[in-house]
């Protein structure tokens, strides 16, 4: 089972663990190579965060069989939103590779969605990531999300200059995939 929630204290050494695998941060950053923050950035971000912040991180946990713990395998977050326009920018990061490939991106990506639509009242979600990113374009068109542009090598990555493909996700398209039904009464 996937469950979100805000990132903690606690969680700050397995996520900058993550952020210290070059791999990950590649597919996760879109390979910027300033991907990188001190531990002590993360213990500040995560301290200061507020519900009532245009920026906010989310954990991504799953339940282990053997475990007493959730396990965090990730974040997810959105970043520039606006309560007016009520719209924000999304992204995600798995960072445990062994959970890579297995859908579990997927379902927190939905249940985020869900949150931002409901909680927050989103008209609109966006996102982007560089064409070869092809997981992770698969994982956003399952829940939703349709490639509404291509900015030709507007993305610099480790690899050279990279396209990078514009997503979203309008709240009535999401509403009419659900078939309208209310978000907490299924």
């Amino acid at each position: 089972m996937v469950t979100i929630r805000p990132v903690e204290l606690r969680d700050v050494d397995v996520i900058y663990r993550y952020r210290l695998d070059e791999e990950v941060m590649f597919w996760g950053s879109g390979g910027y190579g300033n991907a990188i923050p001190a531990r002590e950035q993360l213990v500040q971000e995560f301290q200061s965060q507020s519900s009532m912040d245009t920026k906010r991180i989310f954990a991504i946990e799953v339940e282990v069989a053997g475990n007493q713990e959730p396990v965090v395998i990730g974040t997810i977050s959105f970043r520039e939103m606006d309560r007016i326009a009520r719209r924000a920018t999304i992204g995600m990061l798995i960072g445990d590779r062994n959970y890579w490939g297995k859908g579990y991106g997927t379902a927190a990506l939905n249940q985020f969605v869900t949150m931002l639509f409901a909680r927050y009242n989103l008209n609109r979600i966006d996102l982007d990531t560089f064409a070869d990113n092809k997981r992770a374009i698969r994982c956003y068109e399952k829940v939703g999300f349709s490639v509404e542009g291509v900015r030709r090598q507007a993305m610099w990555t480790m690899n050279g200059y990279r396209d990078q493909v514009l997503m979203g996700l309008l709240q009535e398209e999401w509403l009419a995939k659900k078939g309208n039904r209310s978000f907490y009464l299924e």
